[in-house]
């Protein structure tokens, strides 16, 4: 294929040359020392609204004026609320070993983290990171929390609705 202009020619077989040699890595996931499931922070705040708006459980979503804008949790956030996700049991029972999608909500002047959780297949066709992951029904495991960062701790627990 040519190029009219050479230096995007060459931009192009740099960037070739570099996915080629990059290992194959979820785009967005958060890599942390302790961590069975997989977990996304989501940006987007479109697609953060569609994450909280859950379909058969409770979030800060539902309720007004439960959100008052989005923000993005530090990967230090992210793997400060990782290390304590065993808080949650027995509420969840093991916590970790569900996929999350992690959400940064602004409310009643707090920055909190809401936590998507789900389990995706082997072979998923959404990805976390750029779609929200909505399941309604499915029961335990799939479930959301609330974290606050400034205090560790978590709160509005709620598991999905059974089938």
């Amino acid at each position: 294929m040519t190029y009219r202009f050479p230096a995007i020619a060459a931009m192009l077989t740099a960037l070739t040359a570099l996915a080629a040699c990059t290992p194959n890595v979820r785009h967005g996931s958060v890599p942390t020392a302790i961590k069975a499931g997989q977990s996304w922070v989501v940006t987007r705040p479109l697609v953060a609204a569609q994450v909280l708006d859950t379909c058969s459980r409770d979030s800060p979503g539902k309720h007004a004026g439960g959100v008052s804008g989005y923000w993005a949790p530090s990967r230090a956030q992210v793997e400060q609320l990782e290390m304590r996700l065993s808080q949650l049991q027995p509420q969840i029972a093991e916590p970790e070993k569900s996929d999350r999608q992690y959400v940064g909500i602004e409310s009643q002047g707090r920055q909190l983290i809401y936590i998507n959780a789900f389990t995706l297949p082997d072979h998923p066709t959404i990805n976390p990171v750029r779609e929200a992951v909505r399941i309604c029904d499915g029961g335990a495991r799939f479930w959301g929390a609330v974290f606050d960062p400034q205090s560790g701790q978590f709160s509005d627990i709620a598991i999905n609705g059974s089938f």
